[in-house]
């Protein structure tokens, strides 16, 4: 079950906005309608991912990037701690869907909290599924959901997930 009051968003999305491109408006109006209702969580390789695009591609300094941060910050974002039974579910996406490493922790994250997924990223959103809330695209239409090739074999790792579970149960 996913909650519009708790949302998931990735760098594309938080990128457009910082850098006024086409999309911001509506990721803007996306995301405060999540900090007014609910909570904005992001997984902690986000801030890296931001800062690794706005510096290499975009050419930022580190005055614009600390800037950037503060504008994000005063949004209310909150950083969720990517844990190894989040990781994995990550990696059942990569296999399952073919998205990076960093897109699959944006969808496992967004699963784990029950939270919808605000992105501008196309094979992040179809994966995403009904989860994805895509700002700027006008009208609806079904994204296309890319079959598995591939899937965990789970059972054969069911020790070291029993592990994670009680270390999770005790923390």
């Amino acid at each position: 079950m996913t909650s519009a009051d708790r949302l998931v968003v990735d760098a594309s999305a938080a990128i457009a906005m910082l850098r006024a491109e086409p999309e911001a408006t509506a990721v803007a109006r996306a995301l405060a309608v999540g900090a007014a209702d609910g909570s904005i969580i992001v997984p902690d390789i986000f801030w890296l991912e931001v800062q690794n695009v706005l510096v290499r591609r975009h050419h930022w300094d580190a005055d614009a990037i600390v800037e950037a941060f503060r504008l994000l910050d005063v949004i209310g974002i909150e950083t969720a701690t990517l844990d190894r039974p989040i990781l994995l579910l990550a990696l059942d996406h990569m296999i399952g869907t073919g998205l990076t490493a960093h897109d699959a922790a944006y969808l496992a994250l967004a699963e784990t909290e029950g939270a919808m997924l605000v992105t501008l990223d196309e094979a992040l959103a179809s994966a995403a599924g009904t989860r994805a809330i895509v700002p700027g695209r006008h009208g609806t239409r079904e994204l296309a959901t890319p079959y598995a090739t591939a899937s965990v074999t789970w059972s054969r790792h069911g020790r070291y997930l029993a592990e994670l579970r009680e270390r999770a149960a005790t923390a």
